[in-house]
């Protein structure tokens, strides 16, 4: 079903990672069980990158910490210019319209229904879409959705997996998921996990 050179490749950095991407797991595990404020920096992150990269992100996200709850609208906008953030006119007005959300986020995460909480945060919060969502609920432990951006649609494209690298609709989104979750689980693995084995062959790197 598979080529040889893609099951050696995922066998390759399954063999050489593992304990590394272990570890970041854990980190994402521990994540989940923080207070509200510190989940809601941490979905500030992923609204963040969208559309930039995650070095980006990481480094903004240390600069900007508390103050993505803390600043006004004014302030936030300056200090995601000040860092040159790319986006820092809109981002800045979806976290800060996404605050809302801060005294619920811990009781939203503990919904059995992945799915319905998926849904609620792409319905509900301005500049989260499918990608967002799921990259903000692997980062805090649930492990059940593909983060499909632009490194894991080429990669996979590569393979012959994917007939396109664009995703132009939520219901693209979730027919290429489908493909990359039937392929998680036929090497074992839940998809958010098996997206840091695919992001490390794609990138080199082991991040977040």
């Amino acid at each position: 079903m598979y080529s040889n050179l893609f099951i050696d490749k995922v066998n390759e950095i399954r063999d050489n990672y593992f304990n590394s991407i272990e570890e970041r797991v854990a980190d994402f595990k521990n994540m989940g069980k923080s207070r509200n404020r510190s989940l809601f920096i941490e979905l500030s992150f992923c609204i963040l990158t969208a559309n930039t990269s995650a070095e980006m992100g990481i480094r903004t996200q240390r600069y900007i910490n508390e103050g993505f709850i803390d600043y006004d609208l004014e302030t936030l906008r300056s200090e995601l210019r000040k860092i040159k953030y790319r986006f820092y006119n809109k981002r800045s007005e979806y976290i800060v319209n996404a605050r809302f959300i801060i005294p619920d986020l811990k009781k939203l995460l503990r919904n059995r229904d992945r799915y319905y909480v998926r849904e609620y945060l792409v319905e509900n919060i301005k500049g989260v879409g499918y990608k967002e969502a799921s990259h903000f609920l692997r980062n805090v432990g649930i492990f059940d959705f593909a983060i499909l951006d632009k490194h894991i649609m080429k990669l996979l494209h590569n393979f012959g997996f994917f007939n396109d690298i664009k995703i132009k609709s939520g219901k693209d989104y979730k027919k290429y998921e489908e493909i990359f979750n039937s392929i998680a689980y036929d090497f074992g693995m839940e998809p958010g996990i098996f997206d840091l084995y695919l992001w490390k062959m794609a990138t080199g790197k082991i991040l977040k």
